[in-house]
């Protein structure tokens, strides 16, 4: 910005001289440099170039007075004034980096809560691995249940059978006792009746002995069915358990991720406004600054003239305005991209959230609803 430099009053009439005497300057000589230097101060060209003019053409002064007014014109233009300027453009864009490096500190938070972000999410695929597994071995035990349930029927069906068998054998005759063939001598009639009760004693202990080891069987194959049962008890819970960790970080997850965003989105909302404001600002500095130094480019060319004793061309340095200003030209540093802020594509607990993360599970393996607290209704979505 233009700073305003306050006019230092001329105290004395009276001009040091290089032999370390002293002279007595013209009073209107003073007046003359007091004009030009006011009107430098306050831009005013106008006023400038009117006592340059003056100076150009007047016949009332000495070429040393009129060398003099001109060189106090010049140090000020380029002791004072120019350097000012330069000062205040390098402000300016000091000021306009500045906004750029606050919006790449916005960038950089976002990529510090990324890199946490992969971090987390790292714990969640690992959580999702040790998930997956706990499953697939679920799915293995229940087709072994399954399996122990389907021998387990078997078994009651043979050793219902075989029992059966052996309980219609166990019983006592009730016909009258065995009768003589036609003929059969009394040895005979002994000897066959020996061999058909050996032969009905040695059907019945045999099938005493199958009932028994269908028994055995049987009592085998449900203690094996009722272990296997308590096991895949034990082990769903487990894995209930591992998908409740599951869930939990991923809501974890999908509240830091929105932290993370609120605080960019924040970050960059602020540094947006900040930066409007001083992109408005600043280019109003910058058409000022330029304006002044163009002008006092022609009030260089306005002293030369005048030093000429040329007051037409003072004329013509006034009103010459192709000064270059590159120099002087802001460089807008565009706004960076916007990163998109990160977020879960499903909201956990939703039938999309279930189908994505646990959709490829074993058919046969039931998981349960999400039960984390921020699960879109909390345990409606069981697959």
């Amino acid at each position: 910005m233009w700073r305003l430099l306050c006019v230092v009053a001329v105290a004395s009439l009276t001009a040091a001289v290089p032999n370390g005497g002293s002279r007595h300057v013209d009073a209107g000589v003073l007046r003359d440099l007091n004009e030009i230097e006011a009107g430098l101060y306050a831009r005013n060209i106008t006023a400038v170039k009117s006592v340059l003019l003056t100076v150009a053409g007047s016949s009332n002064l000495s070429g040393d007075e009129v060398d003099e007014i001109l060189e106090d014109v010049n140090g000020i233009v380029n002791d004072t004034l120019e350097p000012s300027v330069n000062l205040d453009f390098s402000i300016a864009q000091d000021q306009m980096d500045g906004f750029y490096e606050l919006f790449i500190k916005c960038e950089e938070d976002q990529l510090h809560a990324f890199n946490r972000s992969v971090k987390d999410q790292a714990v969640t695929v690992q959580l999702t691995s040790e998930h997956e597994l706990c499953r697939k071995q679920q799915s293995l035990l229940s087709d072994q249940v399954t399996s122990c349930a389907t021998l387990l029927s078997a078994a009651e069906s043979i050793e219902s059978a075989k029992c059966t068998l052996y309980r219609e054998t166990d019983v006592l005759p009730t016909a009258p006792p065995c009768m003589s063939h036609g003929g059969e001598e009394v040895e005979a009639y002994h000897e066959r009746q020996i061999k058909e009760f050996e032969a009905s004693l040695g059907n019945l202990l045999m099938r005493k002995h199958e009932c028994g080891n269908a028994t055995e069987r049987l009592l085998a194959q449900r203690a094996q069915c009722t272990n296997r049962t308590s096991e895949l008890s034990d082990l769903k819970g487990q894995c209930d358990f591992k998908q409740l960790k599951l869930d939990n970080s991923v809501c974890d997850l999908a509240a830091k991720m929105g932290i993370d965003c609120t605080a960019y989105n924040t970050c960059r909302q602020q540094a947006m406004y900040s930066f409007m404001e001083a992109n408005s600002s600043v280019s109003i500095t910058e058409a000022e600054l330029q304006m002044t130094w163009k002008m006092l480019q022609q009030v260089r060319c306005m002293v030369d003239a005048a030093k000429s004793r040329d007051p037409h061309m003072v004329a013509i340095c006034s009103e010459r305005k192709n000064y270059s200003v590159a120099h002087l030209t802001i460089n807008y540093t565009g706004v960076p991209p916007f990163a998109p802020c990160q977020s879960l594509s499903e909201a956990p607990g939703s039938p999309e959230y279930m189908e994505s993360l646990y959709g490829d599970l074993p058919k046969n393996v039931n998981v349960t609803a999400c039960q984390a607290s921020c699960c879109l209704g909390n345990g409606t979505n069981a697959r």
